[in-house]
Formats: C-alpha cells, structure tokens, sequence
C-alpha cells in the first residue's frame, strides 16, 4: 500500500502542471475532472478553497504580484475568470475581464509558460447568430452583441498579441452554453455538453498552434456555430447532440442581449 502511495506521487509530479484562473467557478467545475487525469491543477480564485485534494490558491488574479506568484512553475495556463453577464457595462466588463487578461497574459510571459488557453465566447460573433449566416464561420470579423462580447474581443486580440511577442502557443475557445442545464430551446444551436467541454479543453492544452481561435459547441444537429477548425485544428472530437434534450427544452425566459432576436428566441 504505501509503495503503491509513493509510484502515484512520483507519477503526479511527473504530470504538467496547469494553473485554472477562476479555478473554482462553474466552467472549472465541469473540466476538472477531465484535467486531473492528465495534468496536475493549481487553482486560482478568489473564493475560499473548498477543495482539501487539490493545489488551491486564494487570490484576485487580476493583482499582478498575485497572478506571478501563482504561475510559478506553470506548463500552461487555462484563463476561466471573469464575469460572464451580458448585461454589464462596458467599465465593469474592463475592470473584471479585460484588465484581468492583460494581467494573467503579463504574468504569463514572465514565467515564459508556453501554452495559454483563453476562454472566449459565442459572444464576441453574437449578431452573427441569424439563420441567414448559420452556421457562423469564426474566421469572419467579429460582431459582439454586448459589451462582454466586446471584452472577449479584446482577450483574443491580447492574446494574439502575446504569442507573436513570446511565441507561446495560445488558444482562444468562444464558449457556448457551458456548466449550465439545457432549459431553453433557444440555446440549443449553441450548447456545449460536460464531456464536450472536457473533451475541446484537453484538445486544446495539447494543441501546438501559434494562435488560433475556435468555436466550442457540442455536435450539435442544430448547427448553428462551425466548429470545423477545432475538429481539423485542435483534434476536436465531439461526441455529444443537443437535439436529444430538444423535447425537454422550454420557452426563452426573457431577453438575453442582441446574441438573440425574436425571430429565433424560442
């Protein structure tokens, strides 16, 4: 027993590390499972650690001396934290997630870690989500539909900037509907199951590209958002369709931002 202890921790120090900002939120919640099977985890929140097995940090990321001290070490970086409403303005959206990134992305390259993974969202091509342009390509130029959008916008663009002055490796993934029960029909072009979220991110930390950017949805038949690259580019292999919880999904509960119009809120 305690020589087969000691053959798991010397495999576990063996393993890359990979730091999860926001390592405690929802998104994290759903891809540590995944993730420890491959990669020891340092998690970075600010709230208070809840998980006694894992490699904790309570911190705000977007304090500089905090975010180098929590890299320390790191063989990639997977960049969760951040506000997530629509409805912020776009200070708030500066302050909480873009100011963050710049942090986490400096941070980064001082401890020249060579593979970052950013998590984007569908917002950043939001006014796309038409039936005319379905399913949306993401090399078209962005089209935010609110100021969050607007602010992952900005990510991927810092974070182009960052592999073409560090030549890390860095991978933006415009997240759908992730972590969050699938209760709205509205939602079911773009929805991203547990194991698909698993699945895309271990895709992506392997990934060797220099930049690139990819939609992350499940293989959904209501494919309204191409996910070609990351299947063609990352080794993306989705296993998973919302149209088998399609009879379960209700009505829209109200307006969302201009990622929806009424001719496709239900």
């Amino acid at each position: 027993m305690l020589e087969q202890f000691r053959m798991d921790a010397a495999r576990d120090d063996l393993m890359p590390l990979v730091v999860v900002t926001g390592g405690l939120g929802r998104v994290a919640t759903v891809l540590r499972p995944w993730l420890r099977k491959h990669y020891r985890l340092r998690l970075v929140d600010r709230a208070r650690p809840t998980h006694p097995h894992d490699d904790v940090v309570q911190a705000d990321i977007g304090d500089p001396d905090a975010a180098y001290r929590a890299f320390a070490g790191a063989d990639a970086i997977l960049h969760l934290a951040a506000n997530s409403s629509p409805w912020q303005t776009w200070d708030s959206v500066y302050a909480a997630n873009v100011r963050t990134t710049q942090v986490v992305l400096e941070a980064a390259a001082a401890h020249a870690v060579p593979k970052l993974v950013l998590a984007s969202s569908l917002h950043v091509m939001g006014e796309y989500n038409r039936p005319a342009h379905w399913p949306v390509d993401p090399r078209l130029d962005p089209r935010p539909c609110c100021p969050y959008g607007l602010g992952k916008v900005v990510l991927e663009a810092l974070g182009r900037t960052t592999a073409e002055r560090t030549g890390a490796s860095v991978t933006c993934l415009r997240l759908g509907l992730t972590g969050w029960p699938l209760t709205e029909r509205r939602y079911l072009g773009q929805w991203l199951s547990d194991d698909d979220a698993g699945r895309l991110v271990l895709a992506a930390l392997r990934s060797t590209e220099r930049y690139g950017v990819h939609f992350g949805v499940s293989a959904n038949t209501r494919a309204h958002w191409d996910i070609s690259s990351a299947r063609h580019e990352l080794g993306y292999r989705p296993e998973d369709d919302s149209e088998v919880l399609a009879d379960r999904a209700g009505p829209s509960s109200g307006p969302v931002c201009r990622l929806f119009d009424p001719q496709i809120s239900d």
